[in-house]
């Protein structure tokens, strides 16, 4: 009876360290299968190592390495999918990761398009300086080598197609402390007609074209380019002149957000923005 009852008991604790082992072996696979949940982090690239295959990112308050797997995506400002190669100093990045036991293994790097919004005031290609006005404060930007012109109809515009007085997005960086424009975008459309009524009070104008009688209603900050000014008066417009305006059609409603002698060329207008 003491032997059946010690071999009973023998089978007891096998049983449950055996089961204890099978726990152990599958919490195990269970920490394989689900790894670290992923986590955020949002700064400027401060360095790339192609060869490491690691980016630095600046944050607010720490600077983190991140390491890039090979299955790691990466998503340029356009949100074109991008290699590692697209990523530079000075742009402002979202990386998604996993800290595994310290090392910062990389998801995701998706670039953060830093946006300015204004009205040009000076372009001048050949220095590849552009200066932007908004409603408080004049900025200067520096074109960079590989700048992108976007326009309403012309995709890959050249850097002549952006006039002073237009309304655009700037998209740049910030390498080195510098602002350098890599997309220029101007999505207006644009009218060339003889002004035919012009009402000072609603301010709106009409103009004349080849396919009939269009009506604009003057955006608060419409430039109009008169005078050698890029803000000229609306009472500066007379019946008959020959004008381009660039404008928004909303529900039907056409807002200009720029007006200029359509006889008058580039170098015409960039000479009077600089006056």
């Amino acid at each position: 009876m003491k032997m059946n009852t010690i071999a009973k008991w023998s089978a007891v604790v096998l049983s449950t360290a055996t089961l204890a082992a099978l726990a152990g072996t599958a919490a195990a696979d269970e920490t394989a299968a689900c790894p670290a949940k992923e986590k955020q982090f949002t700064g400027k690239v401060d360095y790339v190592n192609n060869q490491e295959h690691t980016v630095t990112v600046n944050g607010l308050v720490r600077h983190r390495t991140f390491q890039l797997g090979n299955n790691c995506s990466i998503t340029r400002w356009d949100h074109a999918a991008g290699t590692i190669n697209d990523l530079r100093p000075g742009q402002k990045v979202i990386v998604g990761y996993r800290d595994i036991h310290g090392v910062l293994a990389a998801d995701r790097v998706a670039q953060d398009a830093m946006r300015y919004r204004g009205i040009v005031k000076s372009i001048d290609p050949a220095r590849r300086q552009l200066a932007m006005h908004t409603w408080d404060h004049d900025k200067t930007f520096v074109l960079g080598e590989d700048c992108k012109v976007m326009l309403h109809d012309q995709p890959n515009a050249a850097l002549d197609s952006v006039k002073p007085g237009d309304h655009v997005t700037l998209v740049y960086e910030t390498p080195s402390g510098s602002d350098i424009v890599r997309s220029i975008e101007q999505t207006s459309d644009s009218f060339t007609g003889s002004v035919v009524a012009i009402d000072l009070t609603h301010r709106t104008v009409s103009a004349q074209g080849m396919f009939g009688v269009k009506q604009f209603g003057l955006a608060n900050n419409c430039s109009i380019v008169m005078n050698g000014k890029l803000d000229a008066p609306l009472m500066d417009l007379r019946p008959g002149q020959r004008l381009t305006i660039s404008y928004d059609e909303v529900n039907g409603v056409n807002v200009a957000s720029r007006i200029a002698p359509a006889e008058a060329s580039r170098e015409t207008a960039a000479a009077q923005a600089n006056r």
